[in-house]
């Protein structure tokens, strides 16, 4: 079922909405019980409101998924896990990832536009670990995204962990190893 959501994202939502218009719809009729067309005209509305907010987002993400990958770039999440308890170990950071051969420059990132904030970090990787596991429960936390995948990286500044979604994660490896 996620694979087919990925992959058609335009006709989930238009199946969500559907689905939210029948159920807005006996909401609002069992509050308001009587004129059945009246439900219909009040969720219809409230309704397209939710579709046209989530669909200026998918929107939005795409384009931004679009400009990194034009520039060879990806969003990805990064934490220290070997730091000091308290200060970076457990909260994972969202920028942008330039991967290159033997190192990535990371640009710490806010919004889902990815607005630059801060002073980029060049690490140079000594080895990625094969291992990913997804990230979930209280390690996602901090990342606004489902579906994200880990690893962890040996570099020059010790272990650092990397979360992004599995095509970014393939991306980064194949870039680092060339």
């Amino acid at each position: 079922m996620k694979n087919w959501v990925r992959q058609h994202p335009y006709l989930a939502l238009a199946a969500g909405y559907v689905v939210f218009f029948f159920i807005a719809g006996a909401i609002w009729w069992v509050f308001n019980p009587g004129d059945l067309a009246d439900a219909a005209v009040h969720a219809a509305m409230n309704t397209l409101v939710y579709w046209l907010l989530a669909l200026f987002q998918i929107r939005n993400l795409r384009k931004t998924s679009a400009r990194l990958k034009e520039h060879g770039q990806l969003r990805a999440y990064i934490r220290y896990p070997e730091s000091r308890p308290g200060s970076l170990s457990g909260i994972w950071n969202q920028g942008i990832v330039t991967p290159a051969a033997g190192s990535i420059q990371f640009q710490p990132a806010v919004y889902d536009n990815l607005e630059a904030s801060g002073r980029a970090t060049t690490l140079t990787v000594e080895k990625v670990l094969p291992q990913r596991w997804k990230v979930t429960g209280k390690d996602r936390k901090y990342i606004g995204s489902f579906g994200m995948y880990a690893v962890t990286a040996l570099t020059d500044h010790g272990k650092v962990e990397i979360a992004a979604g599995p095509e970014s994660l393939d991306r980064l490896a194949e870039a680092l190893e060339g």
